[in-house]
């Protein structure tokens, strides 16, 4: 039953609330179980996503003595056939059998609503849980949310043998350039998603800044190209310092792997991934891991497990109608 806590909403006030909401959702995480946490720096790469605007997408809440006690953050998709947005939220254990979690999912949809009647689309708010965390997936079931998706995190040791790619004669696997080949990258990559679930294509723009971030290697960043100089698979993987030195793992991720459409069912992804797997372990990799939508159209899941992954961890993302 809720209580009577009081909380005030308010505005991101600038770079001097960094700490406390990196604090709080750190809080938050570490009571969920959950391995991620963030910092003041990271946040700071966040919020600066082109499609993220401080003032309008991020909204705090205070406690009587103007604590931090939760942080939303809403981030929204470019419209197209329908509006979609994605709520991330994170509210202080001790805060949690308040009112909170509903207030900040009204304060969601009054936001997408708007924007929603204007441009006369459907609108839906979209939230993730990882399964384990029963408390929030109850909160977000009795908020009028429905599972609409679900998602696997696979995990392989790299101690095991990595078969050794093939590719058709006449291809060529290599990294890429992102400076002078971010138009052909970005095409390859709205291309290879088209058909999945929630695409929204990707700007030069967003591919700019994802490829500034602190942690993006451009030399974990491959692409396969055709006999005819064409961009048609890409693999791009991960390794977070912060994340292997805070949990004593030496582990990397892969971020994206993809075939555009014309190029599959050629191994051209396969051989990629292979390719990946034998470069984070040349880096001190001791495991790789990878996620993937469970209903993925492609067969993303039997790729991955033909190559020695295995199920780790599983994810739903919820979904609210907001005008049908």
């Amino acid at each position: 039953m809720a209580t009577l806590l009081t909380f005030k909403p308010s505005f991101y006030t600038g770079e001097r609330d960094l700490a406390a909401i990196a604090a709080l959702i750190n809080t938050c995480r570490a009571a969920d179980g959950l391995e991620a946490r963030t910092s003041v720096p990271r946040l700071q790469e966040n919020f600066a996503d082109p499609q993220f605007e401080l003032g309008r997408d991020l909204r705090l809440w205070r406690d009587v003595t103007g604590a931090l006690m939760a942080v939303a953050q809403l981030w929204r998709t470019a419209p197209m056939t329908n509006l979609i947005a994605h709520l991330q939220f994170d509210i202080h254990p001790q805060a949690r059998r308040s009112d909170l979690a509903a207030e900040i999912v009204t304060w969601a949809e009054q936001q997408l609503q708007q924007v929603g009647q204007q441009l006369n689309l459907p609108t839906r708010l979209h939230s993730g849980c990882r399964d384990s965390v029963i408390e929030r997936r109850d909160r977000l079931e009795a908020l009028g949310f429905l599972p609409v998706r679900y998602f696997f995190k696979l995990q392989r040791s790299l101690a095991e043998p990595i078969r050794v790619p093939t590719l058709p004669a006449g291809w060529l696997c290599r990294p890429i350039n992102p400076q002078q080949e971010a138009a052909a990258w970005v095409e390859m990559f709205n291309q290879s998603f088209v058909d999945h679930w929630n695409h929204h294509p990707l700007t030069l723009e967003e591919y700019r800044y994802y490829t500034n971030h602190s942690t993006y290697e451009a030399a974990l960043d491959w692409v396969i190209e055709s006999p005819t100089g064409e961009l048609a698979s890409f693999c791009y993987s991960e390794i977070d310092p912060e994340w292997n030195n805070r949990l004593g793992r030496l582990e990397g991720h892969v971020n994206l792997l993809g075939t555009r459409r014309g190029y599959r069912r050629q191994g051209l992804a396969k051989a990629l991934l292979l390719v990946s797997l034998q470069q984070l372990r040349e880096r001190g990799m001791a495991i790789a891991s990878i996620s993937v939508d469970a209903q993925n159209p492609s067969g993303a899941l039997g790729l991955y497990q033909s190559v020695g992954f295995q199920r780790v961890k599983s994810s739903t993302v919820f979904e609210k109608v907001v005008i049908p």
